[in-house]
């Protein structure tokens, strides 16, 4: 299938307009969290799963309806369980590659990148199982999607220059990016990844 980056991101700014503020407040209030959980030392490690679940989720929503609600950054801790040890494995695997070499262990990040929009689109689906469908989804697009990020690589600098504040605008660009290229690849039922 053919990925038209362009097409990709043009669709991300339309998506973000009225939404950038939102995303903005509900990645801080995330950032605190993670930040103020890490006076326990394993609470970033505890908490992790579950907030970024609920970014996947807000950042979906504002993807398909143009209108992301902050509440909806939080929904991951419903799904508690699944987000942490999706996040476990995740984090496991790819620690496990990275003691072979660090290139296996770079592979695997793109490998398990739609894990969480999975999770978000499949409420009941375990874990492991949203890793194993996000590794059979990215066969032949690991390199479509590291193109990708690539692509915002002045955008990134442009962060870096403004001291940070330009990633207020660049986080949900590329975040709404990320997850039109998901939309774009993911089979119409997502039941129909092979095991």
């Amino acid at each position: 299938m053919y990925i038209n980056r362009k097409e990709l991101k043009a669709a991300a700014r339309a998506q973000i307009k009225g939404n950038v503020g939102t995303f903005f407040g509900l990645s801080l209030v995330l950032g605190i969290i993670l930040s103020v959980s890490a006076i326990t030392f394993v609470g970033p490690f505890i908490l992790l799963g579950p907030l970024y679940l609920g970014l996947s989720m807000f950042s979906i929503e504002v993807v398909r309806t143009s209108n992301g609600k902050f509440e909806t950054g939080f929904k991951g801790f419903k799904q508690f369980g699944t987000a942490f040890i999706a996040s476990l494995l995740m984090t496991l695997f790819t620690s496990l590659w990275a003691l072979i070499f660090i290139f296996p262990a770079f592979i695997a990040i793109f490998r398990y990148s739609m894990t969480f929009y999975i999770i978000a689109d499949n409420p009941s689906i375990s874990g492991s199982e949203a890793i194993k469908k996000s590794k059979e989804m990215m066969k032949g697009y690991k390199w479509e999607l590291f193109v990708l990020l690539f692509s915002f690589f002045w955008w990134y600098a442009l962060g870096v220059i403004t001291f940070g504040l330009a990633y207020i605008y660049v986080i949900p660009y590329v975040e709404a990016t990320v997850v039109n290229f998901y939309e774009k690849i993911k089979p119409e039922n997502p039941s129909s990844i092979t095991e």
